[in-house]
C-alpha cells in the first residue's frame, strides 16, 4: 500500500514502467497532486484515484470549526484512457470542493449515468434521425457505414470514451484488409458526428479534429470514360442481364443520370407525351427540378418495362414496383462477368475489363457528347450540374431543346457502336 510519509512526484515514464507487485496491489501518492493516488495491481492494471475529506462532516467543534469527515475515495480512471495531467485536474476539483464543504460523489455518479447512457450506438441514432435524414439526400448510406462499420466495433462505448486512438484503430483496420474507401466515408461521417455532438455538449471533444491520414486523402480520380470496346461490351452484357438490371443500366448509359435518379424513378415522373423524365428537386443532387429528354431509344427501354398494378409506382423494380431496386454490387460483378466475356471474345484474348465505377458511365456520357460537338453549357444542363449563383433562379425549361437533341444524337452514337 502506498505511504503517506513517503510521496513520489508522478510522471508519465514512471506510471508506465513501475512494476507490478507480486502480490495484491501497490498505491502510490503523487507529491504533486495531494490525494492523488496511482494504483497498480499484480496483474498490471494501472488506475488514478483520490482520497479527500469533506470539511463539515465531522461537525463542529468547540470554537466553531468546521471538522471533516471520514475519509472518502473516488476512482478516477484507468491508465491510458486517463492520462497523469488529466487525472491530476479531476483529482484538485474534487479535494477543492471538499475544502468547500461539497461531496462530488453525486455528481460524479449523475455524470456516470449520463455517459454510460450516451453510447456511440444510441446517440448515433438520434444524429442520423436528427440531423441528416431531414437535411440530406443520401442519409441512407451514413446510416449503413454506421450500421456496418462503427456501431459494431465502437457503439456499444460511451462517446465520451472514444478518443483519437480509438478511431484511427477502426480507420487502420479497415485498411488493412483493403477497405480503404470504406475507412474513408467512415472518417468523414465521423467527424460530422462528433461535431454534431460537441455542439450539443454529449461529447466534449471531437477525437477527428485534425485528424490527418493521407492513406484517406480525398481520391482525386473524378472517373473515366469507357473506350468504344468497353462501352460496346458492356451494351450488350446489359442485354443479357435481363430485368431490372439491364434496362437499368442501359437507360443510365444513355442519359447519364446519376444512379439514384434512375434507381428511384417513379411511373408519376414520365410525361409519355413529351418523352421526358421529370426528377424533383427533392430527388436531384443540385436540388432543382430537372428534366431529362428520352431519345427514341430510352423511351423504347422505358415502354418494355414491366406494367406494375396500380400500388407499383416504380418503373425499376423487383418487387412489382412496389420498391426500388436494390443489390447492386451483385448486379455490377454480374455485369462486368458478362462484358469481359465479350471483351475477350472482341479483341481474340483474355482480357478483364478494366475496374469501372457506375459513375463512369456518366463520365462516359459527358465525354462523348463533348467529341460530338456539343458544348459545355449543354453538357451541363444534360447531367443536371449546378450553376453557380443560378441555383435560386434555375428554369427547369433551360436548355429542353438542346438537351433532346444531344440525347438523341448520343443514343444514335451508341446504336451505331454496338451493332
Amino acid at each position: 500500500m502506498a505511504s503517506k510519509a513517503n510521496p513520489k512526484r508522478l510522471t508519465q515514464q514512471m506510471v508506465e514502467r513501475v512494476a507490478p507487485p507480486t502480490d495484491g496491489r501497490l498505491e502510490i501518492n503523487d507529491a504533486a497532486c495531494p490525494g492523488l493516488i496511482l494504483r497498480v495491481t499484480k496483474t498490471g492494471r494501472r488506475s488514478y484515484s483520490v482520497i479527500y475529506k469533506v470539511v463539515g462532516e465531522g461537525g463542529v467543534n468547540s470554537g466553531g470549526r468546521l471538522l471533516t469527515g471520514r475519509q472518502h475515495r473516488i476512482t478516477l480512471g484507468r491508465h491510458p484512457f486517463l492520462s497523469l495531467p488529466d487525472a491530476r485536474e479531476k483529482a484538485r476539483q474534487i479535494v477543492a470542493a471538499a475544502d468547500e464543504g461539497r461531496d462530488t460523489r453525486a455528481e460524479l455518479q449523475q455524470q456516470y449515468k449520463i455517459r454510460i447512457a450516451n453510447t456511440v450506438s444510441s446517440v448515433s441514432q438520434r444524429f442520423l434521425r436528427t440531423e441528416l435524414q431531414p437535411s440530406i439526400q443520401s442519409w441512407k448510406n451514413a446510416e449503413r457505414i454506421f450500421r456496418n462499420h462503427v456501431v459494431p466495433v465502437i457503439g456499444g462505448f460511451p462517446i465520451r470514451d472514444i478518443d483519437k486512438p480509438t478511431v484511427h484503430e477502426l480507420l487502420d483496420n479497415l485498411v488493412a484488409i483493403g477497405k480503404v474507401g470504406t475507412a474513408r466515408e467512415v472518417k468523414k461521417h465521423l467527424h460530422r458526428f462528433f461535431e454534431w455532438a460537441v455542439d450539443r455538449d454529449i461529447a466534449q471533444v471531437n477525437p477527428l479534429y485534425r485528424m490527418r491520414r493521407l492513406d484517406l486523402a480525398p481520391n482525386p480520380f473524378a472517373g473515366r470514360a469507357l473506350s468504344d470496346e468497353e462501352l460496346r461490351a458492356v451494351w450488350r452484357a446489359s442485354n443479357d442481364l435481363g430485368t431490372p438490371f439491364g434496362p437499368y443500366y442501359r437507360l443510365v448509359l444513355l442519359t447519364g443520370q446519376r444512379r439514384a435518379e434512375w434507381a428511384n424513378a417513379k411511373k408519376s415522373e414520365v410525361n409519355s407525351t413529351e418523352r421526358t423524365l421529370e426528377i424533383g428537386r427533392s430527388r436531384q443532387k443540385s436540388r432543382r427540378d430537372h428534366i431529362v429528354p428520352l431519345s427514341n431509344l430510352a423511351f423504347s427501354i422505358l415502354e418494355s418495362l414491366p406494367s406494375w398494378g396500380w400500388d407499383g409506382e416504380y418503373l425499376i423494380s423487383s418487387t412489382f414496383g412496389r420498391r426500388p431496386i436494390s443489390g447492386f454490387s451483385k448486379a455490377k460483378a454480374e455485369l462486368d462477368q458478362l462484358a469481359t466475356g465479350y471483351l475477350s471474345s472482341s479483341i481474340q484474348a483474355s482480357q478483364k475489363i478494366d475496374p469501372y465505377r457506375l459513375h463512369d458511365l456518366r463520365v462516359t456520357c459527358e465525354t462523348r457528347l463533348a467529341k460530338l460537338g456539343f458544348g459545355q453549357d449543354v453538357r451541363d444542363a444534360v447531367l443536371g450540374h449546378a450553376k453557380t449563383g443560378l441555383q435560386a433562379t434555375y428554369n427547369k425549361y433551360d436548355y429542353l431543346k438542346e438537351k433532346g437533341v444531344a440525347l438523341e444524337t448520343y443514343a444514335k452514337h451508341i446504336q451505331e457502336l454496338t451493332k
